[in-house]
């Protein structure tokens, strides 16, 4: 049995991803799909992460080539400057420079991942999940979407069922946002199993006032070194079973 999962390339993603990674045989980058067209809350969380700092919860972002481009893929798209990577690593310092495991976090994470010098968006986002699965001991099977080659006229559905196929998956592990689409037909009759996650907020030793689960996995490698990985609790549910299905699909 293979369970998979499918996503968007993400730059220094939350706990949330480490758990899906943690419970997953194969993860898939999406990286043939389109790139969310920016502005206030339509980037996602594909470009931009959360920290937490002494003046509160604060964003690092990667500024993407836009102009003329319209619409594009993920893989296509491009960074733009590098002027913004010394600006990240400086707010990185202030907010996180008191935390018990600093150095062995910049030296294993977050250096690694700025120092890499490409203009792909899609390279530096993997290469902060690479940098970050590392980190937290976790190996799953990864490939991009691109190079499995899909038919490019397939429906959201029938697409994520074809990346099950090329895998081998049995089951197909996603975040609550895929109630909004998911043909649940389709893939009972394929013989492809969705589960939800049940994401863990848990909370773990962080500084910086009240405890807030969605920051960057960054966050918790700060406070827990290597021990970080004992705060993953990933936990799955049948999408049949999933305890709020009948009060309706939730947005995310």
């Amino acid at each position: 049995m293979t369970k998979l999962v499918l996503t968007q390339p993400m730059f220094l993603p939350w706990r949330g991803l480490l758990e899906q990674a943690a419970a997953c045989d194969a993860l898939v980058f999406y990286d043939d799909v389109q790139l969310p067209l920016g502005g206030g809350r339509g980037r996602g969380f594909l470009t931009r992460v959360q920290i937490k700092t002494a003046g509160g919860t604060a964003w690092l972002s990667l500024p993407v080539d836009r102009a003329g481009k319209g619409r594009q893929l993920i893989r296509d798209a491009l960074l733009a400057g590098d002027d913004w990577r010394d600006e990240h690593l400086g707010r990185i310092r202030q907010a996180y420079g008191r935390a018990p495991f600093f150095d062995w976090t910049m030296d294993n994470v977050v250096l690694p991942v700025y120092r890499l010098r490409t203009a792909s968006l899609c390279d530096f986002c993997v290469h902060s999940m690479r940098s970050l699965f590392s980190a937290f001991g976790l190996a799953p099977q990864l490939t991009t979407s691109s190079a499995l080659k899909l038919d490019a006229g397939l429906g959201a559905s029938e697409r994520v069922l074809a990346v099950c196929r090329a895998i081998g998956a049995t089951e197909y592990l996603t975040g609550l946002g895929a109630m909004n689409y998911i043909d649940y037909e389709l893939f009972e009759a394929a013989g492809v199993r969705i589960l939800y996650m049940d994401y863990s907020l848990t909370a773990y030793p962080q500084q910086h006032g009240e405890f807030n689960p969605f920051v960057s996995a960054v966050d918790l490698l700060f406070n827990r070194g290597p021990a970080a990985r004992e705060e993953l609790r990933p936990r799955s549910v049948y999408w049949k079973n999933w305890p709020r299905w009948h009060e309706g699909r939730p947005s995310r």
